[in-house]
């Protein structure tokens, strides 16, 4: 077994909440991709959106003071870090806009740094606010 499939599998564990017996770690979130809409030259509107609902595996932390102030006003005090295990469907490449909805709370998504190892995605890290 690669390193990559080791990796692979701890990560879906820990999204799963079975990697730890009675650690629950994970939440089941709802990402709302928002696409950005079209300019209408003719009428000067942009053209409406299309919203649409992905569940995902979310795991909400906070950031710590040393993260807040090395960002230099980047990450504010009430900014969420959230991973997410990456699901198809989602582009996150223009996640800025996107939100995510954990139980009642719901944090729009700031930026997004992708966790590789090799080809294999592992997690999404999001900023969200």
């Amino acid at each position: 077994m690669g390193l990559n499939t080791v990796a692979s599998n701890l990560i879906s564990k820990t999204f799963d909440n079975t990697l730890v017996s009675g650690l629950t770690l994970s939440q089941t979130a709802t990402w709302v991709k928002r696409p950005a809409g079209t300019y209408t030259p003719l009428t000067g509107a942009m053209a409406s959106q299309t919203e649409s609902n992905v569940t995902v595996n979310a795991i909400e932390m906070e950031y710590n003071s040393s993260e807040i102030l090395e960002s230099g006003g980047q990450v504010r005090n009430m900014d969420r870090r959230i991973l997410v295990k990456p699901v198809s469907g989602v582009d996150v490449e223009d996640a800025n806009g996107d939100s995510i909805t954990i139980g009642s709370r719901t944090y729009t998504v700031l930026s997004v740094d992708r966790t590789m190892l090799g080809t294999t995605e592992l997690v999404w890290d999001c900023q969200c606010r």
